[in-house]
């Protein structure tokens, strides 16, 4: 019995029902806390796990003074990870709140709120931001959550002690105690229902009794589970008033199948999350259930010889029932906690609380036993079944408190840039480097040769990435590197003023590696006009040499170019820009004062760096794409002052 106590101990200390977690607001665009310099025009969150948008709330922009800024309707993208709405109205400058509402996986209305400046108001920040989140009702939540696994337990756990209790013969003029089943039943519709109410009020058990979202209830897993399972308890609750015991065990075991379905460890694994949860959560409410029943029993028959037969008999089925715990509870338990951070959150020290209150009863549990031969066991019982009351309490305010998350973890995708951005790139030996800078962020893409950007179904490359940022005044230091993909990776950098030198040092299984620096200047200056002066300048040349060179690693960038006689439409008409569009923009000057102006296309991992005469020409040109590297010269033909008629480089030191 002691071996029992010890694993019932460790199986509700990775029990996956406590570390039910929630949907964790992961960027925003614009960024948390951050500035753009111009009026963004869409709202952009992403999530770590899928969510759908709450109603109205979804998400709502205030600005200076309060004042609402209109957004069109919040879509979902990359699996229902990431919601965006467009911003309908102008926001000048100043600080502005993003308040969000979603419903997670688990069934949870979640909320927070967050604060990024427009222009140069990024003073106002400093007086202390929003960023947090919460669940949207949590006392409510908790409260439900609290009363739903009691009903599991008095309706599942009822109908397997009486089935315990049937096998010994009740003494004379004992009667068997009425069972719990139908007002475990009861309570557990009542708990369902309130769970979706509160999914069609976002998150407010008032709004979702008034004026529901019926569209959120049936548009979304969490809503359509939520449905189910009270549906679920409806039909277990017919079949106990009708006396068909075996058709409401069926029915509760789908409903426990549905509350394994919203629980978090099923965003881990489709398959093996559902499973392992409904299996705990059954062995859960039967070992409690059975129990309180079985005491009830040997309160009635006044702890006589069959009683304590009967209380024999359970335990000999809880042996099985806390094994059970222990593995299911373990296995999906280790995708959610570490031990190592039992002490370190909120989440883990009521984690801890709640495996005192386990080990509380487990010992009180093996007292009784003990001395089950001798005296029967009131006080305890009573002690143990209000301990088993109190785990299920703490069961529930687990279920709204945010466990810890690792912030080295890789991410489910690549976040968006977060205001003005421009894509830089280069090569690492025979790897293709291009980086998206932002506010706040870089994120990079690496791209081996031979990789099909287009087909996922290609045997997959392993790479590695580290990342270095030396500042304009010359100071180094590594950037934290987490993974967003295949070949993805991102950091948080604060970019400053100036050009920023970023040196990637990155390998691919099977392709070497090695190191090359990009050059960001910030801030990020958008320039269309210049796009569309550049193309319009190169039409107009009628013929000029081109020095080429192309290498597909840095090791062929040695070879000398090759000189091409091209006009200036065929050389614009091969070029991305050709239509004098870039998706991403940013001029600046170089040392010599020529303005430099640098091109991206994130989509196409494409970057160019143009540098231009006073005739808005390009001089200079470097195109990096996923799978070579090209730098281009340029000579226009000049007249000199005798006419000569000859080509001269157009570029300060020619080639």
């Amino acid at each position: 019995m002691a071996a029992v106590v010890l694993l019932a101990v460790a199986g509700l200390l990775t029990s996956p029902t406590s570390a039910q977690a929630h949907a964790v607001l992961l960027f925003a665009s614009p960024a948390i806390e951050g500035a753009v310099p111009t009026a963004p025009k869409e709202v952009s969150l992403v999530f770590d796990e899928p969510v759908r948008p709450s109603g109205a709330k979804a998400l709502r922009v205030s600005g200076p003074g309060g004042a609402a800024v209109s957004l069109g309707v919040a879509t979902r993208s990359e699996g229902g990870k990431q919601l965006t709405a467009p911003v309908r109205t102008s926001m000048g400058p100043g600080v502005y709140t993003v308040s969000w509402q979603a419903v997670a996986e688990d069934g949870d209305v979640m909320s927070g709120a967050y604060r990024f400046a427009v222009g140069s108001a990024t003073a106002g920040l400093a007086s202390g931001g929003t960023g947090g989140q919460e669940v949207s009702g949590a006392t409510a939540t908790a409260v439900l959550r609290w009363t739903l696994y009691a009903a599991f337990a008095l309706a599942l756990g009822s109908l397997a002690g009486e089935r315990i209790a049937a096998r010994q013969r009740a003494p004379e003029g004992a009667a068997v105690p009425r069972s719990w089943a139908l007002p475990g039943a009861l309570a557990g519709l009542v708990a369902a229902l309130g769970l979706a109410v509160l999914i069609a009020g976002g998150g407010s058990l008032v709004r979702g009794m008034t004026s529901p979202s019926v569209s959120d209830l049936v548009s979304g897993r969490p809503g359509i589970l939520a449905v189910t399972e009270a549906a679920a308890w409806l039909a277990a609750l017919v079949a106990l008033r009708l006396g068909w015991r075996r058709t409401a065990v069926g029915v509760l075991a789908a409903g426990a199948v549905a509350e394994g379905l919203r629980a978090h460890p099923a965003a881990e694994s489709a398959v093996w999350g559902p499973v392992l949860i409904t299996v705990h959560l059954v062995a859960a409410a039967v070992w409690i259930g059975a129990l309180v029943h079985v005491l009830r029993v040997g309160r009635a028959w006044r702890w006589s010889p069959p009683a304590r037969a009967a209380l024999r008999g359970y335990a000999r089925v809880a042996l099985a029932l806390v094994v059970t715990v222990l593995v299911t509870g373990s296995l999906s338990g280790l995708l959610m906690v570490s031990p190592l951070e039992l002490l370190d959150t909120g989440f883990g020290r009521l984690l801890a609380v709640k495996l005192a209150l386990v080990a509380s009863v487990c010992a009180l549990a093996l007292w009784a036993r003990l001395r089950l031969s001798r005296t029967a066991p009131h006080l305890t019982a009573r002690v143990e079944a209000s301990a088993l009351v109190a785990v299920l309490g703490a069961t529930a305010l687990l279920g709204v408190t945010q466990p810890p998350r690792d912030k080295n973890a890789a991410l489910p995708f690549a976040p968006p840039p977060s205001g003005n951005a421009i894509t830089v790139g280069g090569r690492a030996d025979q790897i293709g480097i291009a980086a998206t800078a932002s506010t706040g962020q870089v994120v990079l893409r690496l791209t081996a040769p031979d990789t099909d950007l287009e087909n996922t179904d290609e045997p997959s490359v392993s790479y590695k990435a580290a990342l270095t940022l030396t500042t304009p005044a010359g100071r180094s230091r590594p950037l934290a590197v987490r993974g967003c993909g295949e070949g993805c990776f991102y950091a948080p950098v604060t970019w400053h003023k100036g050009l920023n030198l970023l040196t990637v040092r990155t390998e691919a299984e099977g392709w070497g590696g090695g190191r090359d620096t990009l050059r960001v200047m910030w801030p990020v200056r958008p320039d269309a006009e210049l796009v569309e002066r550049v193309v319009k300048a190169m039409r107009a040349v009628d013929e000029f040499t081109l020095h080429e060179q192309v290498a597909s690693d840095t090791a062929r960038t040695a070879v000398a170019p090759t000189p091409l006689k091209v006009t200036g439409e065929q050389f614009v008409d091969s070029e991305p820009y050709a239509k004098g569009q870039a998706p991403l923009s940013s001029r600046s000057i170089d040392a010599d004062g020529n303005a430099v102006l640098a091109l991206g296309y994130p989509g196409e991992r494409l970057a160019l760096e143009l540098t231009l005469d006073a005739q808005d020409r390009v001089v200079r040109e470097t195109l990096v794409a996923p799978n070579h590297i090209i730098h281009r010269t340029f000579t226009y033909p000049e007249p000199d002052e005798a006419g000569d008629g000859h080509d001269h480089d157009a570029e300060s030191g020619g080639q």
